[in-house]
């Protein structure tokens, strides 16, 4: 299987609902979710289900 440029065309258009004021990663970062975990704490939850 492969991908060309045109799979991705749907991708790559502009969406006129976008703010072109704001930055890229400005734009992003307000999509991200932040999520706190304690690894150690997760693991050793994996190693008692085990």
């Amino acid at each position: 299987m492969s991908l060309t440029t045109d799979d991705f065309a749907a991708f790559t258009e502009d969406d006129p609902e976008d703010d072109k004021e704001v930055p890229l990663g400005d734009a992003l970062s307000e999509l991200a979710v932040d999520i706190d975990v304690d690894s150690v704490e997760a693991v050793r939850d994996i190693r008692e289900q085990t």
